[in-house]
């Protein structure tokens, strides 16, 4: 199932071989068969790995070698390598990139268009609202990717599952060594929903700090852009914005109250990075040039209330008054129903609190 090179790879993985250390190594030995034989008498090697060295030459011995892989097999996980043919080409333009990933799940999702969304573990219930409206549009049209951590992260698998959509979950942990913990459910029902858990950590490793930063260059490096849906001032989320700007990826963020200091470092980046500003899932499925309209036709089914504000609108413009006494929907809840025919891209409000048709209804 495995070439020697993945199997390799496999190995050092579960001996926590870092991905730096892990292409100096490949670039000391003539291959795959070279690598195996003379690792344990490199004086190089020695000096890179120290005490690791005499562990990892014990797991490339060929017995252990076919353990090692038979065991993470044994567990349903699938190891994609740097060797591998379907490692994603977008990782591999990246600084450090992974030189596996260790998943449970479909991996065909590797290959697919991702946006990543992101932000803050104390997310507030507007940032909660931001999240879960923009995931629903967005994960009709893109694998969402984010990193299964409490608040902002969680709303948007859970919104994507929920939307019959597909996610990819990135973990600053082993694959089976879920963390948070609380997420292990989270994590069942993605990889249950053919959705994709994946980790360049060894299969049980322990969630350590450092991790995460460095797991993050994966989030962005997956995905054609990255989407704030809040931060404060300090915030890991700013950490994933940098690596996807040095990755060259586009960068999407969603504005907060001015005083509101969870959104500090929304309001910041929004200032720091040009044309980063986003008010609607619209504004990005424009940017990418999908053409919203026709498929919000093919698979959006509205409801009897908002059929009735798309029939009134259909003879042209109309106030938020005047569509209350055409649709005889109370205005909390007509308020609420325009929302989400707004972000679906079937409405649009115009100055002086109206509305017309935007294209996403003929």
């Amino acid at each position: 199932m495995y070439s020697l090179e993945e199997k390799i790879c496999i190995v050092c993985g579960e001996n926590e071989i870092t991905s730096a250390k892990f292409f100096q190594l490949w670039d000391m030995f003539d291959g795959a068969e070279a690598f195996v034989s003379e690792i344990g008498k490199s004086l190089p090697a020695e000096q890179l790995l120290g005490n690791n060295l005499d562990s990892l030459t014990q797991s490339l011995k060929s017995s252990q070698i076919d353990r090692i892989v038979e065991k993470i097999s044994a567990n349903g996980i699938t190891a994609v390598t740097w060797f591998s043919s379907d490692y994603p080409q977008t990782l591999r333009n990246i600084d450090e990139p992974p030189y596996i990933l260790f998943c449970l799940g479909d991996t065909k999702l590797l290959s697919t268009e991702c946006l990543s969304i992101i932000g803050t573990r104390k997310v507030s219930s507007y940032g909660r609202r931001i999240t879960k409206d923009f995931t629903a549009v967005l994960s009709e049209y893109f694998t969402i990717v984010s990193g299964l951590a409490y608040g902002v992260d969680s709303i948007a698998h859970e919104t994507t599952l929920e939307k019959k959509g597909k996610t990819i979950a990135v973990l600053g942990s082993g694959v089976l060594n879920v963390y948070p913990s609380a997420n292990q459910g989270l994590a069942d029902r993605i990889v249950q929903n053919d959705g994709l858990v994946i980790s360049e950590y060894s299969v049980r490793s322990s969630p350590y700090p450092y991790h995460f930063p460095h797991r993050n260059r994966i989030v962005s490096g997956l995905s054609n852009g990255v989407l704030v849906c809040q931060a404060p001032a300090k915030s890991g989320t700013n950490s994933t914005v940098d690596l996807a700007l040095d990755q060259g990826k586009d960068i999407f963020v969603v504005p907060g109250e001015i005083y509101d200091s969870g959104f500090a470092g929304s309001n910041h980046l929004i200032k720091s990075v040009q044309g980063a500003c986003v008010t609607t899932p619209r504004d990005i499925l424009e940017y990418y040039h999908i053409n919203a309209r026709e498929i919000a036709q093919q698979s959006y089914q509205m409801s009897i209330e908002e059929q009735a504000i798309v029939n009134a609108l259909s003879i042209g413009p109309l106030t938020f008054d005047e569509l209350v006494l055409k649709t005889g929907i109370s205005p909390a809840d007509l308020n609420f129903l325009l929302a989400k025919l707004e972000l679906r891209s079937i409405i649009a409000k115009l100055a002086g609190n109206s509305y017309r048709l935007y294209g996403g209804i003929k």
